[in-house]
């Protein structure tokens, strides 16, 4: 569940969280440093209708030590030199998962988070590391569109809404129910409700893209 308010940068991210780790899903145990899996999200996330969107790279490693361990990452892409450093990775453990994460790499400013291979260096607290690799891929038209058209360009999506009330509490997160068609449908569901956000999410979550908020009451 996310309780965070939706107009902190923090509930956008956790949106993103909450798509990965409801996706990803592996046992793990007590060792040496040891990263099994790697996974990233680029999330386009769109302020308003008209404007193109802000763009940001989540990262997942799932380890297999205990995670309070966790010490760091790096994450490097090498043709373009940019870098990043975890100093404090954000951690989930639970249900045999065990996850180091970060929601927020951003690209040096006027640029944008580069496809390709990305290199992820490891650190645990006991002086232990490890090196694993993945790939980010998405169309390059997503830097540029409109919210509007941002769904053409990604290969197969799932459409969420996330619903809220007025204080920003998050109330409801997943797929439109069916019955739905409007948003007096969704007020008589959930009365407290005040905005929503359409999210449209790639195959595995390699991108989601987060569409503006939507005000559910019209204004008198």
């Amino acid at each position: 569940m996310c309780f965070l308010k939706k107009n902190h940068s923090r509930a956008i991210l956790t949106l993103v969280s909450l798509f990965m780790l409801s996706f990803l899903c592996a046992s793990c145990a007590d060792s040496e440093a040891d990263v099994i899996s790697a996974t990233s999200t680029v999330v386009f996330d769109y302020d308003s209708a008209d404007a193109s969107p802000s763009v940001r790279l989540a990262v997942f490693l799932q380890v297999t030590n205990a995670v309070q361990r966790t010490e760091s990452f790096s994450v490097s892409h090498a043709q373009t030199g940019y870098s990043w450093n975890v100093t404090k990775p954000e951690i989930f453990t639970g249900l045999n998962k065990s996850y180091a994460f970060s929601l927020n790499l951003n690209a040096p400013e006027g640029e944008t988070i580069p496809t390709g291979e990305y290199a992820v260096t490891y650190y645990d607290a006991t002086g232990g590391d490890d090196e694993i690799k993945f790939s980010v891929n998405y169309k390059k038209e997503l830097l540029s569109v409109t919210a509007e058209k941002c769904r053409d360009f990604i290969t197969n999506p799932t459409e969420n809404i996330a619903i809220y009330d007025e204080t920003g509490e998050l109330l409801f997160m997943g797929k439109a129910k069916n019955n739905w068609k409007n948003n007096e449908a969704i007020l008589k569901d959930y009365k407290l409700a005040s905005t929503k956000r359409t999210c449209y999410v790639s195959p595995g979550n390699a991108v989601i893209c987060l569409l503006p908020e939507e005000k559910l009451k019209s204004e008198n």
